[in-house]
C-alpha cells in the first residue's frame, strides 16, 4: 500500500482553495463577504484561528446549498485534470490518500479516480462544522493508525515535511517539488 497527500502532491494546487474560489466566482453574491474572508485569513495568519476554525469560517456558506453534489460535479469536471500524470501512471488499487482537504470536496475526486481508501478532514455540510480534528500533520498518522492498526506503507508521498509522521511509517518517502516526486531520506 502506498500513501499520498492530495493537495500539491498528486493534485496541482489546493482543492479546498480552488473550490472556495470557484464558489465565490460562480456565485458572485458571495463576494459581499470579502471583508469577512479577509478578517478570517488575517486572524489565521496571526495564529489567532486554528486551521479547523478557519475552514469553518471560510466555508460558512456551504449549508445554504442543497445542490452541493451538482456543484461539485461541475467543479471537478475540469479540475480532475489537475491530477498529475505521474500519479495516474503508478496508481494502484490499494493506494490511500490522506489529506487535510474537506471531505465534501475530496470525495467526488476520489470516486472519479477510483480511489477507495482515503482519510480527510470531515465536514458537516448541514451545520458548517468540522467534525473532529483537521486531518493535518500528526493527525494524519493518528487516523491512519486507527483505520489500519499498525500497517506500514511501502511509500508515502507529500509536498511538505508536515507529513513526517506518515513518512516514518513508510519504507520510503518522496517529497513532491516542482510537480515531481523526489526520494528523500527520513530519519526514523
Amino acid at each position: 500500500m502506498n500513501g499520498y497527500d492530495f493537495d500539491k502532491t498528486i493534485y496541482d494546487g489546493d482543492s479546498s482553495t480552488d473550490f472556495f474560489i470557484y464558489m465565490v466566482l460562480t456565485r458572485t453574491y458571495l463576494l459581499l463577504f470579502f471583508p469577512w474572508y479577509l478578517i478570517v485569513l488575517l486572524l489565521y495568519g496571526f495564529k489567532v484561528l486554528s486551521k479547523k476554525r478557519t475552514k469553518e469560517f471560510l466555508f460558512f456558506f456551504i449549508p445554504w446549498f442543497r445542490n452541493l453534489d451538482a456543484i461539485l460535479d461541475k467543479f471537478w469536471n475540469k479540475r480532475i485534470l489537475k491530477v498529475y500524470d505521474w500519479y495516474k501512471e503508478q496508481q494502484k488499487e490499494d493506494d490511500i490518500i490522506i489529506s487535510a482537504s474537506l471531505d465534501f470536496v475530496l470525495v467526488p475526486a476520489m470516486k472519479r479516480l477510483g480511489i477507495k481508501n482515503y482519510l480527510c478532514t470531515l465536514y458537516d455540510t448541514k451545520t458548517g462544522k468540522v467534525i473532529g480534528e483537521n486531518c493535518y500533520g500528526k493527525q494524519k498518522y493518528v487516523r491512519f493508525q486507527a483505520k489500519f492498526n499498525g500497517e506500514k506503507l511501502k511509500s508515502f508521498y507529500s509536498d511538505s515535511m508536515s507529513d513526517y509522521p506518515m513518512m516514518k511509517v513508510a519504507d520510503s518517502a518522496f517529497l513532491v517539488k516542482n510537480k515531481n516526486p523526489v526520494a528523500i531520506d527520513v530519519p526514523r
